[in-house]
């Protein structure tokens, strides 16, 4: 009957049995480590939403430079000038004829190299292409 008495598990009849836990300041330090790991997560979430943002631009404007060269590609040749356009969503597409010249010495320009360049709303230039066209007449 000793033995049962001395466990020091049982406190008595009125007294509560020893119970393991967390202390108070297990529960702040581990609520520390987990802040901090949360800073890193939210700081990769928004370096991963900066990155779409301009990919989505740099998309964009590659997809306005391509469609202006379509445009370009299949206007009449003798109409080809300089000039620009702003998208509806506000991007700016500016063309320039940089070369014209005679390659079959008929006294017509038959070539040109053109480049489009392409800004975002804010004014950054994101695309650049440059192309030639000839010009084919007959088979």
């Amino acid at each position: 009957m000793m033995n049962f008495l001395s466990n020091k598990k049982f406190r008595g009849k009125n007294q509560v049995y020893a119970q393991g836990g967390f202390t108070l300041m297990e529960v702040l330090i581990a609520l520390g480590i987990f802040a901090i790991g949360i800073l890193g997560v939210a700081s990769m979430q928004l370096s991963s939403t900066n990155g779409n943002t301009k990919s989505r631009k740099y998309t964009e404007s590659s997809e306005f430079g391509q469609g202006q060269i379509e445009t370009l590609m299949a206007a009449p040749f003798a109409s080809l000038a300089d000039g620009n356009t702003v998208t509806a969503d506000g991007y700016r597409v500016t063309w320039t004829i940089l070369n014209q010249s005679d390659t079959n010495g008929d006294g017509t320009d038959d070539m040109m190299v053109i480049r489009v360049n392409v800004d975002d709303p804010q004014g950054v230039e994101r695309s650049v292409y440059t192309f030639s066209r000839f010009l084919t007449i007959g088979p």
